[in-house]
């Protein structure tokens, strides 16, 4: 996975609309057919507290979703309705403008489920790419390639699907669930309680992390470096003091085909640096992305 604070297009995932019984352990099985569409909100910010330094991204993404069928494979179709950018308050991203032709990026599952191919990632990466304003604040950081959208897509699925399939939905339900991140040492999902969730009914998930010291520290030194370097304090005359990681993941999800009506998954970072004559400087990152889902 390309980090947990979620970069351009990793809002691509897994999810379809049904109204079938409560299942007794989480089942990937989106019904053909089903069609909704998903509005996903990231806001990032990295702040120099006690000061004005400070970087934030704005992203916003709508998406129409959909679902096919290949032989024994899913295909997950995401056409892009509209996208927006903001960083510090400007436009990178014009968020009114759609793509001239229709952007749409595949996912093709197999029955375990896993994602063997991804579609439409050279063509999603050009187009989004071509959107950026020339010029602006953090254009350059926000070009994805190919491959990235790849990665970012297939990271998604996993988050979603890997952690709850074959798992017991039932409330008060807990086990533990491997994470790519370096910095978690140990992850734990519960199913908090079943809930109505417009025709259907879903299971509230959440996420607990323990995270290990040492990683969480190498993560955030690296990140508030670059943040202090990019506001005119040189990084290397500053000693790390401390630092922490904190993560926050809930899912709303139809136990029988994990449809994702809601999800909100949360990051706080904060290292203390020292700098000249020994004087702390505190840096925060903050990120939240929150997703819905409209259906018909």
């Amino acid at each position: 996975m390309v980090g947990r604070m979620w970069p351009l297009v990793a809002v691509l995932g897994a999810s379809c609309a049904t109204t079938s019984p409560v299942a007794p352990t989480f089942t990937y099985a989106p019904p053909p057919g089903t069609r909704f569409v998903r509005t996903v909100k990231l806001v990032s910010e990295t702040r120099l507290v006690g000061s004005p330094f400070r970087q934030r991204e704005e992203q916003e993404f709508v998406w129409n979703v959909g679902f096919t069928r290949e032989g024994d494979r899913t295909v997950v179709s995401h056409q892009l309705q509209r996208v927006a950018l903001r960083i510090n308050d400007a436009e990178v991203l014009d968020g009114e403008r759609v793509p001239g032709s229709a952007l749409t990026v595949d996912l093709v599952v197999s029955p375990e489920p896993r994602v063997v191919e991804v579609r439409g990632a050279e063509r999603a990466a050009e187009v989004l790419s071509g959107l950026l304003v020339p010029g602006s604040e953090g254009s350059s950081q926000a070009m994805l390639g190919p491959e990235q959208v790849k990665e970012l897509a297939v990271a998604r699925f996993e988050m979603l699907v890997r952690d709850l399939v074959g798992h017991p939905t039932a409330p008060g339900s807990t086990w533990p669930a491997a994470d790519p991140e370096s910095t978690v040492q140990r992850k734990t999902m519960t199913v908090d309680r079943i809930e109505p969730c417009g025709a259907a009914r879903c299971a509230r998930v959440s996420a607990q992390y323990e995270v290990n010291p040492r990683a969480a520290a190498r993560r955030a030194m690296r990140r508030a470096a670059a943040f202090l370097a990019r506001n005119g304090v040189d990084p290397a005359e500053a000693e790390v003091i401390d630092a922490s990681m904190q993560y926050r993941d809930e899912l709303l999800v139809e136990p029988g085909t994990l449809v994702d009506h809601a999800a909100t998954f949360s990051e706080t970072a904060r290292v203390t640096f020292a700098g000249a004559q020994g004087t702390p400087i505190p840096v925060e990152f903050q990120s939240t992305l929150e997703q819905s889902s409209a259906f018909p």
